[in-house]
């Protein structure tokens, strides 16, 4: 006879880093709050990260020793994956890393 209790399987949940690097998400983030600091081990999401700058959808900046910022190119990006990095909404119109907290502007009616 077969008991239903042992056919009973727990898996783990994941990882909390495995969830927040998917590229939507992270865009998300960085969309609503304008931009995202990073530290130098979350391989992870810097590679999605590479990926969508890749596509335009985001700036990347390597922050140095002395705290300032220096933008990176495309191709410079895998380069400085020892780096923290501060992801930043591209400038569309206006600033770099404007976030779109207060959703979508209102048509006047």
């Amino acid at each position: 006879m077969n008991d239903p209790a042992t056919n009973v399987v727990a898996f783990r949940p994941r990882a909390a880093s495995a969830v927040q690097a998917h590229p939507k998400s992270l865009l998300e983030r960085i969309y609503t709050a304008g931009s995202l600091a990073l530290p130098s081990d979350d391989v992870s999401t810097k590679t999605a990260a590479v990926m969508l700058q890749s596509l335009g959808f985001l700036v990347i900046e390597e922050v140095l020793a002395d705290g300032t910022l220096r933008q990176l190119a495309r191709g410079q990006a895998r380069k400085a994956m020892d780096r923290p990095w501060r992801l930043s909404k591209p400038a569309f119109s206006g600033t770099l890393g404007v976030p779109d907290g207060q959703g979508p502007a209102q048509r006047p009616v």
